[in-house]
């Protein structure tokens, strides 16, 4: 029982790990690519553990046409805008603010469940996205007057990539019911990646203009690993912890993922860690803590 707890553990661990670090990958590789690009580039290379899962557990099922529309929703929801917008506010903002932002989506997603299903929303569950709220609204008014404007356009792109992607993990909870995980991943996000991808081709088209790429292989190698172990595998082990211990126990550790993003912000890209930055953190840390408990959480997005 011991040894099976641990595995849990490590799971969780390794899942909020690979996404906090993830973010201030994703700060580094908007310098070198077109934002749009690398997303799907990314994503495309998410698809490989989910290929090698499918193979080896043989678990395709074939999805009803009802099934699809909602497949192809949730692809475009959680993976094209989410990782579209997420990029595009990461190349204008800063990785610890991203991380900081991202920290909402578990109080995002309890407080969508509540409005979907028509609970009451209690004193304690409004009071926790007051507070959430309040921390980033600190994180992002801290900024210089002459940063406030280009930095506040990121953290308002990462917000709403945040949103989206809560908005598809609606779905996805009901398609799970009759989907198996993998199934789903592999179609979402092969959905995402060619929207993405084809975005792109659309952009070049039009403007004439070559996408930004970098010239030297290795960004490349980065970008691929980084789909491969944060979207892929992350989101591969988060799910299989879910299945252990249920997502009322496992959106606890949600929490490591702001912080794991900013300490590795800090250590590899230098950048400044102020006492807004702590007191922000510490205010959605504690309003997500009360506005999620007993509620529903989704997988960050990353």
């Amino acid at each position: 029982m011991a040894d099976a707890g641990a595995r849990v553990r490590g799971l969780l661990l390794s899942a909020t790990l690979l996404w906090g670090v993830n973010l201030t990958v994703l700060k580094w590789l908007t310098g070198v690519f077109d934002p749009v690009l690398l997303s799907g580039v990314r994503m495309l290379a998410a698809l490989l553990p989910m290929l090698v899962l499918l193979r080896h557990w043989r678990c395709w099922q074939n999805p009803t046409r009802t099934q699809w529309g909602k497949l192809i929703a949730c692809g475009v929801l959680m993976v094209y805008l989410n990782q579209w917008l997420l990029a595009e506010g990461l190349s204008r903002s800063t990785a610890t603010n991203g991380a900081l932002i991202t920290a909402l989506n578990p109080l995002m997603a309890a407080v969508l469940a509540l409005w979907l299903l028509r609970e009451r929303l209690t004193g304690r569950r409004l009071l926790g996205v007051l507070l959430g709220l309040a921390g980033v609204a600190l994180v992002i008014l801290s900024r210089p007057g002459a940063e406030l404007a280009q930095g506040g356009l990121g953290d308002g792109l990462v917000i709403l990539a945040v949103l989206v992607f809560t908005l598809g993990a609606v779905l996805v909870q009901r398609l799970a019911a009759r989907l198996h995980v993998v199934v789903i991943g592999l179609c979402v996000h092969a959905t995402g990646a060619a929207c993405l991808l084809l975005q792109t081709l659309f952009a070049a088209g039009w403007s004439g203009a070559a996408p930004r790429l970098p010239t030297e292989w290795w960004p490349w190698a980065v970008a691929v690993l980084s789909g491969v172990l944060s979207t892929g595998i992350g989101n591969l082990a988060w799910n299989r912890a879910i299945g252990l211990v249920g997502m009322a126990r496992a959106a606890v550790w949600l929490y490591w993922v702001p912080l794991f993003g900013v300490a590795s912000a800090v250590t590899f890209l230098g950048e400044p860690l102020t006492p807004w930055h702590v007191m922000g953190l510490v205010l959605v840390l504690l309003g997500t803590r009360l506005g999620t408990r007993a509620a529903p959480a989704a997988s960050p997005a990353a």
